[in-house]
């Protein structure tokens, strides 16, 4: 579902929908979860791999519920939302005991030939299944730090610019570049190639 969806709600517009939600209608605030809940879901899932999706969007649309009043009338909501997911993925993953990275001996069967294939083959990728490479990308993606697994889903996924980014998540652009930059180079090392994200918007 993507932001401000017109099929959602009709023509009506985020802020409207926020005011409307402010003075007591709740059936507003249902359009709003259903405008943004397939987005919220894409950045948990992206982020915190392994994580119950649908209890950590109903934490995000509760937190966003309770603190609607803070929103300003210029504000875009899915920016917004996509922190408060994002903040509630990184606690999420706090409270896990410290993850120990999995090496890549522990792929599957079917994850290890691809990726070996991958490495001793230049014209592999355009034979490999494409659900299998998506399985794959997805779990090496899932092998980096919450916060340059975070960018890199929202540059690659959702096609946010760094600015926004930066905005998004409360930190300089400075820091975006650099943990773009460390989670693509961390691809790299392993793919050598350049794979699709998976879901990616088109």
């Amino acid at each position: 579902m993507d932001e401000g969806h017109p099929d959602v709600g009709g023509q009506t517009s985020d802020q409207d929908l926020v005011r409307q939600t402010l003075a007591g209608e709740q059936r507003a605030f249902e359009v709003l979860v259903h405008r943004y809940q397939r987005l919220v879901f894409r950045v948990i899932h992206g982020v915190a791999p392994g994580a119950e999706v649908e209890d950590i969007a109903q934490e995000v649309f509760l937190r966003a519920y309770r603190s609607l009043g803070q929103v300003r009338d210029d504000s875009r909501l899915g920016p917004w939302l996509i922190r408060i997911a994002v903040n509630l993925c990184y606690d999420y993953l706090r409270r896990l005991r410290r993850r120990q990275e999995r090496s890549f001996s522990e792929l599957s069967e079917r994850e290890g030939m691809v990726l070996e294939r991958l490495m001793s083959d230049e014209t592999a990728l355009a034979q490999i299944d494409r659900l299998a490479l998506r399985e794959l990308a997805e779990r090496l993606v899932g092998q980096l730090a919450p916060q340059d697994r975070a960018v890199l889903l929202l540059k690659e996924r959702e096609g946010m610019e760094t600015r926004e980014i930066a905005r998004t998540l409360g930190c300089s652009e400075t820091a975006v570049r650099l943990r773009l930059f460390r989670a693509r180079r961390a691809l790299r090392k392993v793919f050598g190639k350049t794979v699709d994200w998976p879901g990616r918007k088109t």
